[in-house]
C-alpha cells in the first residue's frame, strides 16, 4: 500500500493520460526541504530511475498546508535532466512552473528553461533546491513505490473497455549506505529479475561516485517492481 498523498496524485496523473505504471513515486513530505544552491549533493548525486514522480505536502511561509509535486525524467546528468514542478496550497489547482534542465559540467551545475517558457531565476533555485532534499532523503533512507495492473479477470475487462484498471503497489525500504538489498526470492546467485537503483557508493580510497540503474536478476523466476516512500532519517 502506498502513501494517501501519492494515491492523490496519481488520480491527477491518469486523468492527465498519464500512465502511473511508467514512473517511480516518492513521497519525501517527512523530510524538510532544503533552501536552493546545494551543489554538493546535485553534482554528487543521480536520479536513481529514468522517470520519477517526486512529492511533498507540508507548511509553506504562507499556507499551513502546501503541495509541490515534480516529475524528473533522466539518469544521467552529463545529459540533461529535465524537471517539471507543479505547485500550490492543498486543495487548489497546482500552478505549473515551466519545464527546466539541469546538466553537470567539469563539476558545475548548468541549467536553463527545457521549452519555450522562459524559468526565472527564483524558480529555478527552487527546483533545485527540492532535488537536492530527494536526493538528501535517498542518501539517508528511503521508500519508494511502483504501481503494477493487478492480473486480473476484472482490470483485462475494464482494459478490453478503454477503461482504467486497478492497481497493485510494491514497497521497498531503502536503508541508508546498506550494501545488501533484501531477499527477492530465487537464490542469491540467481534472483529474480529486479530493479537495482542508482545509488551513491563509497570506495576504499575515500572516494565517491554514482552507479546507474541497472535491471539484475533471472527473468525466467519472475519480476520485482519496487517503488519508494521517503522517511525521515
Amino acid at each position: 500500500m502506498t502513501t494517501p498523498l501519492i494515491r492523490e496524485w496519481m488520480r491527477t496523473l491518469i486523468e492527465g493520460k498519464i500512465d502511473p505504471v511508467e514512473v517511480t513515486w516518492f513521497d519525501i513530505s517527512s523530510v524538510d526541504l532544503m533552501t536552493p544552491g546545494n551543489a554538493g549533493l546535485l553534482t554528487e548525486c543521480r536520479p536513481p530511475f529514468e522517470k520519477c514522480v517526486v512529492l511533498h505536502r507540508g507548511p509553506s511561509k504562507t499556507h499551513a498546508s502546501y503541495d509541490v509535486m515534480m516529475v524528473v525524467i533522466g539518469d544521467d546528468p552529463s545529459k540533461p535532466i529535465c524537471v517539471t514542478c507543479w505547485k500550490g496550497p492543498t486543495g487548489n489547482m497546482p500552478r505549473r512552473v515551466p519545464m527546466m534542465m539541469y546538466t553537470i559540467i567539469d563539476g558545475e551545475i548548468k541549467y536553463g528553461p527545457a521549452g519555450d517558457d522562459p524559468v526565472n531565476e527564483d524558480e529555478a533555485r527552487m527546483i533545485l533546491g527540492f532535488v537536492a532534499s530527494w536526493y538528501r532523503s535517498l542518501v539517508s533512507g528511503c521508500e519508494a513505490y511502483r504501481p503494477e495492473v493487478a492480473p486480473t479477470f476484472t482490470n483485462r475487462r475494464k482494459i478490453a473497455q478503454g477503461k482504467k484498471p486497478s492497481y497493485d503497489w510494491h514497497t521497498v525500504i531503502i536503508e541508508p549506505q546498506k550494501p545488501k538489498s533484501e531477499s527477492l526470492g530465487g537464490t542469491h546467485a540467481s534472483p529474480r529479475l529486479h530493479d537495482r537503483r542508482g545509488h551513491l557508493r563509497k570506495y576504499k580510497s575515500g572516494k565517491t561516485g554514482w552507479v546507474k540503474a541497472c535491471k539484475v536478476g533471472n527473468a525466467a523466476l519472475g519480476t520485482v517492481f519496487h517503488d519508494y516512500e521517503v522517511r525521515a532519517a
